[in-house]
């Protein structure tokens, strides 16, 4: 099975809390879709986002384009002001084991800068992910794995969708 994880689209500067995604973040969102169409990222199987709405608007040409639900994890949110890094870790690692267990499944996940950098530190991988190439994300930048269920995740690439 793959997993993709992505950092969502550039998002708006908005003081609701809850941002949706600038115009260059919606067409980075359709340059997803296009990277898909020509095999350039595999055909996802399942669309996982938090509750935000710029992890809605990051997935939403996919899940529109092949019909796919997109399927809501708070697993997915920011660390919450009253959690610790141990308790926030556990719940991401929870995640890519619970997204490991799908078999032949093509799992998307569209997340938070926090978490994607919390990520690097909880997986088991075949590359080094605490070197500096993987301190930083910009905005609809992913990183790519495959795995077999069994606890190490095989890296396949790590790359940012240009507009």
């Amino acid at each position: 099975m793959k997993i993709y994880l992505f950092r969502h689209a550039q998002k708006a500067m908005d003081f609701s809390g809850d941002p949706d995604l600038t115009p260059e973040g919606h067409a980075q969102a359709s340059k997803l879709l296009d990277k898909v169409l020509k095999n350039e990222l595999p055909t996802p199987t399942e669309l996982w986002v938090s509750p935000k709405k710029r992890t809605h608007s990051t997935f939403r040409p996919l899940s529109q384009h092949f019909k796919l639900p997109m399927q809501i994890h708070e697993s997915l949110l920011e660390q919450q002001p009253d959690e610790t890094i141990s308790h926030f870790q556990k719940r991401i690692n929870a995640l890519f084991e619970e997204a490991a267990q799908k078999k032949n499944a093509v799992v998307f996940f569209c997340s938070h800068y926090d978490v994607v950098l919390e990520a690097m530190n909880v997986i088991t991988s075949d590359k080094d992910l605490s070197d500096s190439e993987f301190s930083h994300w910009s905005p609809c930048q992913y990183i790519g794995f495959e795995t077999d269920g069994q606890g190490l995740y095989e890296f396949i690439e790590f790359k940012r969708v240009q507009l």
